[in-house]
């Protein structure tokens, strides 16, 4: 578990470096993480969707009695 953590911290070291270096990099390096962001979000809201239309009753083709 440290190993990921350790990971994680310098993974955003990394990032951090990489954007300070020049404001054509910051640019690209937002950029980019916006992408990500908007593709996982997208991907994510499908996948809801998905959970929740197979957790929904399928009504629409059962009959319904005609009450007199």
């Amino acid at each position: 578990m440290v190993w990921f953590i350790d990971n994680a911290v310098s993974l955003v070291e990394n990032i951090a470096t990489a954007a300070s270096t020049d404001p054509l990099s910051a640019a690209l390096v937002a950029v980019g993480g916006l992408i990500v962001a908007l593709s996982a979000g997208g991907f994510g809201a499908l996948t809801f969707g998905a959970v929740v239309e197979s957790l929904v009753p399928d009504t629409s083709t059962s009959r319904q009695r005609r009450q007199r």
